[in-house]
């Protein structure tokens, strides 16, 4: 709901109104110019229209809101909001049902000129009242008298985007580099990458002034495109603030111009840093904002300053007689045709030689400030070469210019930045950075930047058009904070000394690291480590483990986000404009290093050191023991173990691997797997460990893991991994011997020769759609066959078993031969013939015709005349035919899921024998999500049952999520009919899956639950009609971690579900998967799937 009604009329509202605004000394704030807005989630942002109070719009508040179009009222999203400072505008983009809206707001005297696309006529029913065509390009606008204009296009025909100037009586407006763009239709990343590379790489004439007027006009297409186009942005400007692409090249403009091309530039980042929609894209601006020149100030001070320092002061200049210095006469002709940042740099050089008359002194500072050499003042358009006079009465006239050098140049820096933004800020505030600043070497001063950044944060957080000096000094306060950290001597410090200097550090990097994650995990920690519970035992400690894990994963998701979206960037930029690779190989982690919140991680080792110690466990946790013995082999190290998948290894082999991502298979005569990863241990890796016998262990000792990385060599060295009584691993070399020994060895589970394996057989049926109680070995897989059983058992037990119907063995084929799909057929049939010769001919890897045939099945087929009528006949089944039927194809192309061909390929299992029923289950919405083995799968202890459970959606648990599940052992019965319940881990996943479909579909095929094959996760499991949400999981309010009472009770209804189970199949240990769903108190147990266990 749009109010344009007096500020007053909101009174009762005010309920929903946060107060967040900084107060000026005489009591008045500083505020924006907009609109309120009622949002979806019940909270109101402010902007006034006069002055009032500042309230602003909390950066999670939902990007869903209520407008009033054409007296209709619309429920539509926000895609982008941005602040046009050099002409007055806000321009928002809102995305309806059927509909797209640009809504321009601003100075009611002036007039759009606008087109769409590429300048291209305005279809006439998108243009508003009192709108004039101008010509064949063009049309005109005016703003309405409130100020506001809003442009609808049908979303059928709604073009990429607006392009508009704006007009101002006869004078003509533009954005400092070109158009103003409002992007309705993300362009491709690929047209803004092409446009850019051909400028860097083609262009005669091209400097850094020409580089920002291109990413002025790049800019809002960047953030159109997502992380992957900010991400690019910011890499080529970070690239140029590295002088790795060409400042000067034929060109020449004015001080006056480049000032205010830098001006409009950093603006326009500053806004994003607040409207951008994508947290990551808000991030990248910040991050390219860092890089830049802040731009304004008196340009045509530049130029004239440096006449005045030599007029005023006897130098000759040009035909004017004084002292000769061919320093400055050069460098005067380079200020007037291409300044740039580099300018300060030479200043304080100048000056450091002015006080010393020594030229070392001129190149040490040159060097040092900005990595200027003899050689790079030669090579510049305007060459400066001649050495400088020693005229030390210019110190002072030199010092004010670089000032007024400053005020145009200078980016974060963090003096410059405080006496531009002194003046804005209250009083109070004023002060305490003045202090900070006076005292900046203090031992205080890391906290009291905290303080001061938690308060600036009123001024720009979800605030456009908050001025980009405020932006530019709360980045210069976090640099200088990360600065600070490092010098900290850490090596000497207490576990109680590190633990506050951790929770310094992440309430910092909380204010700008646009990280959900990282919020929530400093929630967590606080009240982990508050100053009373400290060190209060076993539990204690596990639960703070379980934090400093959060903080961990938290940080490497922070920085996988940053490396993902710039490294291929820079990387293609090495490779196009010929920038060495020195630059390009180390770039995103140079960047991820740049961050203040990177000096968490060796902090973090150090305090876990303390943890572990606290929590009596040791360095090493074993998921899967292996065969006993000594493990034998030639030791290598993986960065992933994805990278071998497919991979033929020939000799027994022990890898040292940095990451897992829980769904790997783990090839053929690999003994042993050691990371530093932790790993769950009911994930699929860790199932298919066990199943294969293969030591796999976790080591949380950075010396030990360094040591054994040690032993690692080009040639390979033989090693033996051997599992001792302590749970701890013991790495060593081992002779040539040993490994033909091992070599020899018959029964090993992981030696090449492996049993062919036999899928189960099948039969038909004619039915589209199996009932429950039709469901029959040979028509279904394992999971639909248990599923009913577990109903029949459901009542007794007061266990909920989800509604289900199957898609039988037969139905994929059988839609292959419907009339619709014949094309689909033979293409499909042609790639299955190519890819048995690929097996055939035993070629390594996976060919390209398991990703060609798992794209046509997802998207080639059309479903036959009467499935989706019977299916959507089950009266609970109530998702849309496209829906069911795009969720039934996406799990009959998971029989070419990659991991799912290879193991195929090992097994000795051929595709064709490879049959998948679909079994359509409700989707419960899940609380937590379990994983139970009914025997516990390091020990097989039968008395035992182990459990995980993850927030959310299960997807986490069994695709081992980074961080850990909550991970119990259940032992026997106490006198009171309870088991004894031993927590081993709490949960330190830092993401949730939700999920807003009604159902899931899931595979079930003929070849998962084989004899000693642990075929779970192979194929997919998707839901219908949605998609997950990766939710960020808040510990600090989560029961599950604080609640005893309800963790043991919950723990119990699933020990108790477990121990049920297992008996209605038979006594067999079992390993199941559900939900738990707490709802007023009130515990519900809902199984999804079991299967036996592999012991």
């Amino acid at each position: 709901l749009l109010f344009d009604s007096p500020i007053p009329s909101l009174m009762n509202y005010t309920g929903l109104i946060r107060s967040s605004g900084p107060r000026g000394p005489s009591g008045s704030s500083r505020g924006l110019h907009g609109r309120v807005e009622l949002a979806r989630a019940g909270r109101l942002s402010f902007a006034q229209r006069r002055p009032a109070r500042f309230l602003r719009m909390p950066p999670c508040a939902s990007p869903f809101h209520i407008v009033c179009v054409a007296n209709v009222e619309q429920e539509v999203e926000r895609l982008s909001s941005v602040h046009e400072e050099s002409v007055g505008l806000t321009v928002s983009v809102d995305k309806g049902v059927d509909a797209y809206y640009v809504t321009i707001e601003g100075d009611p005297t002036k007039t759009l000129h606008w087109a769409v696309n590429e300048w291209e006529l305005a279809p006439e029913s998108c243009r508003p009242s009192g709108t004039v065509q101008v010509d064949d390009l063009a049309v005109q606008t005016p703003l309405r008298p409130d100020g506001r204009c809003v442009i609808e296009f049908p979303a059928a025909s709604c073009p990429s985007k607006m392009v508009f100037v704006v007009k101002d009586g006869e004078k003509w407006i533009h954005n400092g580099a070109g158009d103003f763009v409002a992007y309705m239709k993300p362009p491709g990343v690929e047209d803004v990458i092409a446009k850019v590379i051909a400028a860097e790489t083609t262009y005669e004439r091209w400097s850094l002034f020409n580089r920002v007027n291109l990413a002025t006009g790049l800019v809002d297409a960047g953030v159109a495109a997502g992380p992957f186009g900010m991400g690019f942005i910011f890499s080529w400007l970070r690239l140029s603030s590295m002088k790795q692409l060409p400042w000067y090249r034929g060109t020449n403009y004015q001080s006056k111009d480049a000032a205010h091309a830098q001006k409009v530039l950093s603006q326009k980042m500053a806004d994003l840093c607040c409207t951008a929609k994508d947290p990551a894209c808000r991030l990248f601006a910040r991050m390219s904002l860092a890089t830049m020149p802040r731009g304004g100030g008196n340009g045509d001070d530049i130029r004239m300053g440096i006449l005045h320092v030599m007029r005023d002061n006897g130098i000759r200049e040009g035909h004017r007689p004084g002292i000769e210095c061919h320093f400055l006469e050069s460098w005067h002709q380079k200020l007037h045709t291409n300044t740039t940042p580099e300018d300060i740099t030479i200043c304080e050089a100048y000056l450091a030689f002015l006080g010393s008359g020594d030229m070392g002194d001129f190149w040490r500072v040159a060097w040092d400030n900005g990595r200027i050499t003899p050689e790079s003042l030669a090579a510049m358009d305007h060459p400066v070469q001649a050495t400088p006079v020693h005229l030390p009465h210019l110190i002072g006239p030199m010092n004010h210019y670089l000032w007024i050098l400053k005020t145009t140049h200078a980016g974060a820096d963090l003096d410059v930045m405080y006496e531009m933004c002194r003046g804005h800020l209250d009083g109070d505030l004023a002060w305490m950075i003045g202090d900070m600043l006076t005292n900046r070497n203090e031992w205080w001063v890391p906290g009291k930047i905290v303080e001061i950044r938690q308060r600036l944060s009123g001024y720009w957080k979800g605030t456009p058009g908050c001025g980009r000096d405020f932006m530019l000094l709360d980045i210069a306060l976090d640099s200088y904070f990360r600065i600070l950290v490092e010098r900290m001597d850490k090596a000497g410090m207490g576990a109680d000394d590190l633990i506050n200097v951790v929770t310094l550090v992440l309430s910092n990097a909380v204010i700008s690291s646009e990280s959900d994650a990282l919020e929530c995990s400093l929630e967590f920690w606080r009240k982990v480590f508050d100053e009373q519970a400290r060190w209060s035992g076993v539990d204690w400690a596990k639960k703070a483990l379980a934090a400093a894990d959060t903080v961990a994963v938290s940080l490497e998701e922070f920085a996988d986000t940053i490396a993902a979206n710039v490294q291929p960037h820079a990387e293609l930029f090495g490779t196009k404009c010929n920038i060495e690779d020195n630059y390009i190989l180390n770039f995103s982690e140079e960047v991820v290093r740049g961050q203040s919140v990177a000096v968490l991680g060796p902090i973090l080792q150090q305090v876990g050191g303390h943890l572990r110690a606290t929590a009596e466990m040791g360095p090493w946790e074993i998921v899967s023991s292996g065969l006993p013995g000594p493990r034998v082999g030639t030791i290598r190290y993986l960065e992933t173990l994805e990278s071998v998948q497919g991979a033929q290894i020939d000799e027994s082999t022990i890898f040292v691997v940095d990451r897992l991502t829980g769904n790997e298979d783990i090839p053929l005569n690999v003994e042993c797997v050691i990371t530093s990863q932790s790993t769950d241990v009911l994930s699929h890796i860790a199932i298919r460990a066990r199943a294969q016998s293969v030591l796999l262990a976790t080591c949380y000792d950075p010396a030990v893991l360094d040591e054994i990385k040690g032993l690692i060599s080009g040639d390979g060295i033989t090693v033996q991994a051997v599992l001792d009584p302590t749970g701890s691993v013991a790495v060593s070399p081992a002779s040539a011997d040993a490994l033909t020994s091992k070599s020899a060895a018959a029964g090993s589970k992981t030696s090449k020769k492996t049993n062919k394996k036999k899928t189960a057989s099948i039969s038909a049926t004619d039915s589209w759609v199996l009932q429950g109680t039709d469901f029959q070995e040979g028509r279904v897989g394992g999971k639909s066959l248990n599923t009913q059983r577990l109903a029949q058992m459901a009542q007794a037990q007061d266990i909920r078993v989800p509604k289900s119907v199957a898609l039988p063995y037969g139905t994929f084929q059988k839609v292959l031969e419907d009339p619709t799909n014949a094309a689909a057929k033979k293409t499909i049939a042609d790639l299955a013939a190519a890819l048995a010769k690929t097996a055939d001919d035993g070629i390594n890897g996976i060919p390209s015709q398991v990703r060609q045939l798992k794209t046509t099945i997802r998207t080639g087929l059309a479903p036959p005349d009467g499935l989706m009528e019977e299916l959507s006949a089950t009266e609970w089944v109530n998702e849309t035919p496209k829906a069911l039927f795009d969720g039934c194809t996406a799990v009959w192309a998971s029989v070419y899921n990659d991991r799912a061909w290879l193991s195929r390929k090992t097994m000795g299992i051929a595709d064709e024998d490879l049959h998948m029923s679909v079994l359509v289950q409700e989707l419960v919405p899940a609380t937590y999500a379990f994983v139970l083995h009914t025997a516990d799968p390091i020990s097989g202890d039968r008395d035992a049952v182990h459990g995980e459970l993850v927030l959310g959606m299960g997807e986490a648990l069994v695709g081992n999520y980074p961080g850990r599940a909550l991970s119990f052992v259940a032992k026997g019965t106490e006198e009171h009919g309870h088991a004894d319940i031993s927590i081993a881990t709490y949960p330190s996943k830092v993401r949730a899956l939700r999920c807003s479909a009604s159902l899931m579909a899931r595979s079930d095929s003929n070849g998962e639950d084989l004899e000693d094959f642990a075929g779970a996760g192979l194929y997919s499991s998707v839901p219908v009609g949605g998609d997950y949400e990766r939710t960020a999981a808040n510990y600090a309010h989560e029961p599950l971690v604080w609640d005893d009472s309800m963790r043991n009770n919950v723990i119990q209804a699933l020990v108790d579900t477990g121990r049920a189970v297992e008996a209605a199949c038979g006594g067999t240990p079992q390993d199941i998967e559900g939900v738990v769903v707490v709802e007023g108190g009130v515990l519900s147990v809902s199984i999804v799937q079991t299967r036996a266990q592999v012991v």
